[in-house]
């Protein structure tokens, strides 16, 4: 009786260890199933909050330091090559030798006048009618009853003065005093020439503006590769304003701008999967400006120990952010492909990427994140030669 329970024992124990060792098993597969999973494929989309600043593709053009400039154009009008921008004073430039010359103007028109023998041809009436009433309206303007463009008003006035000298000439017939008026006029003129010289646009077609907010140098299309981190931070907190660096040598003048083309800046943590991806085009509504939908480009990004730079290039026209430094922005992005948890997703130097499972070897992946929603995210492999498609297994980090 004895060596029988001796043998039931001994299956017993069998029974028990075999049980245990299954028990093993399934756990150990178990947490090598937690620690894998496959890449799917499927859609996401969603929206992207951001701070931005413009950068627009402009030419600014500097000068030697002046006494006195007056415009030809106004703000935000279109110019063409060889146009006349601006009439640029030196230094050391006196207004009474303007004074001299308009006193000398109106002296000859007052004489003109006179040998028409109140005579005047309804054109002429009807010149200086326009004047008066151009005259009148910048007084308004001048005294705050009126918020007419006072650039726009003296730009109309200078155009029909020269019309009115024009058409004096042609009807008036010139005597001795007013011959003598004339050749004094002309020394005067000759005189004016050498304070001032006329400002030609030299940049090509395109919109004229005569702001800065002191960031034109560095916030430059030829400059995308050097705007880092801190300086977009920097335009984004400090708004629409920047400090001009001092210089002694040269002075800006105006801006010539491409309203067809410019770009957006906006920086994203390191440690974030989500950044644009380059090539990849977005959608952008620009807050409190417009409800129209923008389409832009991925240029490459900057990456950073920290920080991500992104930029968005645009192809259309920038309306009216033409004068806007920042701006508020959500970025939409709807993508079908690969799909992984962000969990998956390992961030190692700034730079996204996944482990896949290779049998008994383990590869890091580099990837670009197309779209990603709460807690997804639709991948493309960073690299053309890295090879990624659904069912493959990655190692959750």
């Amino acid at each position: 009786m004895a060596k029988s329970k001796m043998r039931i024992k001994g299956r017993f124990f069998m029974m028990i260890l075999i049980l245990v060792g299954f028990i093993a098993l399934v756990v150990i597969v178990a947490n090598a199933l937690k620690k894998t999973g496959e890449i799917e494929f499927g859609s996401l989309g969603a929206d992207l909050e951001v701070n931005a600043a413009i950068i627009r593709d402009e030419k600014v053009i500097m000068s030697e330091p002046y006494e006195k400039i007056t415009f030809d154009v106004v703000e935000g009008e279109t110019v063409n090559n060889d146009q006349v921008i601006a009439q640029l004073y030196k230094r050391g430039y006196q207004d009474e030798t303007m004074v001299t010359l308009l006193n000398l103007q109106k002296q000859i028109f007052d004489y003109q006048m006179q040998l028409l023998g109140g005579q005047a041809p309804q054109e002429l009436v009807d010149l200086n009618n326009s004047i008066d009433e151009v005259e009148k309206q910048i007084r308004a303007v001048s005294r705050g009853q009126s918020k007419l463009d006072m650039l726009d008003l003296e730009q109309t006035l200078k155009d029909l003065e020269t019309q009115r000298t024009a058409l004096m000439l042609s009807i008036v017939t010139p005597d001795t005093t007013l011959t003598q008026l004339y050749s004094d006029l002309k020394s005067q003129q000759n005189v004016m020439s050498g304070w001032k010289r006329d400002i030609k646009n030299t940049s090509g077609t395109g919109i004229v503006s005569f702001y800065f907010d002191g960031y034109e140098q560095v916030l430059s299309v030829n400059k995308l590769s050097t705007i880092n981190s801190a300086l977009v931070k920097n335009v984004v907190n400090g708004g629409n304003t920047a400090k001009n660096a001092d210089s002694t040598s040269e002075v800006p003048l105006y801006r010539i701008i491409n309203n067809t083309h410019w770009f957006i800046a906006f920086v994203t943590s390191s440690s974030d999967p989500m950044r644009l991806a380059e090539g990849e085009q977005y959608s952008v509504l620009f807050q409190n400006y417009s409800d129209q939908q923008f389409t832009a480009t991925a240029r490459a990004s900057q990456v950073s120990e920290k920080s991500v730079v992104n930029i968005l290039e645009f192809n259309t026209d920038i309306g009216k952010l033409i004068g806007t430094r920042t701006v508020a922005a959500t970025i939409s992005k709807s993508a079908q492909g690969l799909v992984v948890p962000l969990k998956a997703i390992e961030i190692v130097a700034g730079v996204p990427g996944i482990n896949i499972s290779y049998g008994d070897s383990v590869l890091r992946v580099e990837v670009d994140i197309l779209a990603q929603s709460e807690n997804k995210a639709v991948i493309r492999a960073k690299n053309a030669a890295d090879n990624l498609t659904a069912g493959m297994k990655y190692l959750k980090p």
